[in-house]
């Protein structure tokens, strides 16, 4: 068992300051995203929402997974089963450099959660598919469809994300 996975297990779902202890731990490792990628759909819920969670936390400081570890992280997406983990690489879709096909995957992926019974997965979902309709242009109907409904959605959460995805397309 790596390292890494045994530091993954001793995170207990909340306490946030155990995956910023691990990334100080094993963050300057060549492989630690590669790492992070493989455990993505691990069946032990908080690895899995550790290791998303700490892909999110790298590209949001620059540290983007390369073409390899996207790559491991499409592939791995069927697998993913607890709702923060989905969540989380919804939240990254933005930093990921899509090929086009890794978009459908991803796009095909994250429209399962656009109906999803938790306001923040639905919003960040729709928010996914904008990401992969502009990687691959032929998910355009997919994405406007699920901006349509976000806007018309009950949950204040899910308008509110709807309203700053418009604004960001009218600045474009």
């Amino acid at each position: 068992m790596s390292d890494l996975l045994q530091a993954l297990r001793a995170f207990d779902g909340k306490a946030i300051s155990t995956l910023t202890e691990t990334r100080a731990r094993f963050g300057g490792r060549a492989d630690f995203l590669g790492e992070l990628a493989a455990l993505i759909g691990s069946q032990e819920g908080a690895v899995s929402d550790g290791a998303t969670w700490l892909i999110k936390n790298c590209a949001e400081s620059g540290d983007v997974p390369g073409p390899a570890e996207l790559a491991a992280i499409v592939a791995r997406l069927d697998a993913v089963s607890t709702w923060a983990a989905a969540l989380h690489l919804c939240q990254t879709a933005a930093f990921f450099a899509f090929t086009p096909d890794q978009a459908r995957d991803f796009a095909e992926w994250a429209a399962r959660y656009c109906e999803h019974e938790r306001p923040f997965l639905r919003a960040w979902s729709m928010n996914a598919l904008q990401h992969a309709a502009g990687c691959a242009p032929d998910l355009a109907p997919l994405a406007e469809a699920a901006l349509l409904a976000a806007e018309q959605d009950k949950a204040a959460s899910v308008r509110a994300r709807a309203r700053k995805v418009r604004a960001a397309a009218a600045k474009r």
